[in-house]
């Protein structure tokens, strides 16, 4: 996922970010706005896979818990 550096550090330090196209500055920090915005449609799934227990990313801290979205179920 091209967020989730930044999701977990408010920076994107490898560059993923950017080769996918999402506008970072020189020190690999996107808009707030874009990032926020990213987090309520990206972030209920990026927690299903944080497993780091002891911490919590950069993204839950800065905009608290993202929207989760009602998932449909297969029959």
């Amino acid at each position: 996922m091209a967020w989730e550096m930044i999701f977990q550090t408010g920076r994107d330090y490898f560059d993923d970010a950017k080769d996918a196209g999402i506008e970072v500055d020189e020190y690999g920090r996107a808009d707030d706005a874009a990032v926020a915005e990213a987090w309520q449609r990206l972030g209920e799934e990026y927690m299903d896979n944080w497993t780091d227990k002891h911490s919590k990313p950069w993204a839950l801290r800065e905009f608290g818990q993202p929207a989760v979205r009602r998932r449909l179920r297969r029959r």
